[in-house]
C-alpha cells in the first residue's frame, strides 16, 4: 500500500481516514486500542516521539504526524484529494489558511479545555486549583467558540470553507465540530458536520468514532433526507 495510517478510533486521525476514504485513497490503516485520553505510550515507540496520533506512514517510510500537515501533504501530491469527484481544493492558498487555524485555533483550544493540568504548573501559581482549572476551561471555550464564528463570517459567501464543493478542510471542521458539539448561532459549521456525517465515503467512518457526537447518527440523517 502507498500509505498507512496509525490511529485510534475518536482521534484526530479520523480527518485522514476519512479523507483517504472519500478521494478513494488505497491504504493500510493500523488501528491503536486504548482506553480514550489515556497516553498511548509505548504503542508508538518508535513511530512518533510525541506520543500521540494520527501517524502516517508514506512509501519511502517516512513519517508524518500532525493532521494539518499530513493533510497538506496529500493535498500536494493526491490528485483526487485535491480535484476529485468527491473532495475539491480550488483555492489551495486558503486551504493552507483553514487547516492551519483549525489547527492552532480550535484543535488546540479543545486540548486546552480537555488537558488543563498541562497548561499551567503547580510549583507556578496560587490560590484554589479547581478554580483556576475552571477559569483555564472556561476560556478555552470561549476561544474556541469565538474561532468558529470567525468561520461562520469568513465563509459566509459559499456553502463549504473554501467553495461550494466540500474540501478536506471540511472533513477536519467536523470532527473539531463533533467534540465541541453542536451551537445554536453555528448554522454554517453544523451544516458542514452533517454533510460530512452522512457522505456515502465518510458516513460509515463517523459512525465508528462519532456515534456518540451531535445526537444523530449518519443514517437516521440520511432517512430523514437531511443530505
Amino acid at each position: 500500500m502507498k500509505y498507512r495510517l496509525h490511529n485510534r478510533l475518536g482521534s484526530g486521525g479520523f480527518v485522514i481516514q476519512a479523507a483517504l476514504a472519500a478521494a478513494k485513497i488505497n491504504f493500510d490503516y493500523e488501528p491503536m486500542v486504548s482506553v480514550p485520553n489515556a497516553p498511548l505510550g509505548a504503542k508508538v515507540e518508535g513511530l512518533n516521539p510525541w506520543g500521540q496520533v494520527p501517524i502516517l506512514e508514506l512509501e519511502d517510510g517516512t513519517r508524518l504526524t500532525e493532521v494539518a500537515a499530513i493533510l497538506a501533504h496529500l493535498s500536494f501530491v493526491e490528485p483526487s484529494l485535491r480535484h476529485g469527484p468527491e473532495l475539491w481544493i480550488d483555492n489551495h492558498p486558503m486551504f493552507l489558511r483553514w487547516s492551519v487555524f483549525l489547527s492552532v485555533n480550535v484543535y488546540e483550544g479543545i486540548l486546552r479545555r480537555s488537558y488543563t493540568d498541562r497548561y499551567f504548573s503547580d510549583v507556578s501559581y496560587e490560590g484554589d486549583r479547581a478554580s483556576i482549572e475552571a477559569s483555564i476551561r472556561k476560556a478555552a471555550w470561549e476561544r474556541i467558540h469565538a474561532a468558529f464564528q470567525c468561520i461562520e463570517t469568513e465563509t459566509s459567501d459559499h456553502k463549504y470553507l473554501l467553495s461550494d464543493r466540500l474540501s478536506p478542510c471540511d472533513i477536519y471542521l467536523a470532527m473539531l465540530y463533533a467534540w465541541y458539539n453542536q451551537k445554536p448561532d453555528l448554522p454554517k459549521c453544523t451544516w458542514i458536520t452533517t454533510q460530512v456525517a452522512t457522505h456515502p465515503e465518510i458516513g460509515p467512518i463517523w459512525e465508528q468514532n462519532f456515534h456518540d457526537r451531535l445526537d444523530f447518527k449518519w443514517h437516521e440523517l440520511r432517512v430523514r433526507g437531511l443530505k
